[in-house]
């Protein structure tokens, strides 16, 4: 059995992959009211589903191995 912290960046599926890359077209741009940023995000998202941009999360399991191979440490870009 492997201790697991009660929140991990490394660990999870959201942070690893999602996150990451719903916000890298967000990146810089100023909104002038929330249905802007309802919009982009949105946007963002609808993109990463149809590019298969989401496909990152196949690499998981690399990445958990990798948690483990540190003894839980955090990884720093991979």
């Amino acid at each position: 059995m492997l201790y697991h912290p009660p929140y991990s960046p490394d660990l999870s599926p959201c942070n690893f992959d999602l996150i990451p890359k719903a916000k890298e077209p967000l990146c810089g741009i100023r909104f002038r009211i929330v249905p802007e940023i309802l919009q982009a995000v949105d946007r963002s998202i609808r993109t990463m589903n149809t590019t298969c941009a989401a496909k990152g999360i196949l690499r998981l399991p690399h990445r958990w191995k990798c948690v483990v191979h540190n003894a839980g440490d955090y990884i720093e870009g991979e």
